[in-house]
């Protein structure tokens, strides 16, 4: 998925995405890091110490809060 669109899914959901990491920031959602063959997948981002997720984690959490929603309604 684009940022853009992990964007939209997490301010639906109640999150509040931001291009940058702060120490209000809980996680970090990580996709795919393409790099050359042996070169380590760092960017300054990784190196805060923030708690990463993955892509397929962020999208679970965002079936999770759905589900939520949806029994909240009766559904």
């Amino acid at each position: 998925m684009t940022r853009d669109q992990a964007f939209s899914l997490a301010k639906v959901f109640g999150a509040k995405p931001q291009n940058w990491v702060t120490k209000q920031t809980d996680y970090l959602v990580v996709g795919l890091i393409e790099t050359a063959l042996g070169e380590e997948p760092i960017t300054k981002k990784l190196l805060t110490g923030t708690p990463t997720i993955s892509e397929r984690d962020f999208l679970d959490w965002c079936q999770t809060r759905l589900a939520q929603w949806s029994r909240s309604l009766g559904g």
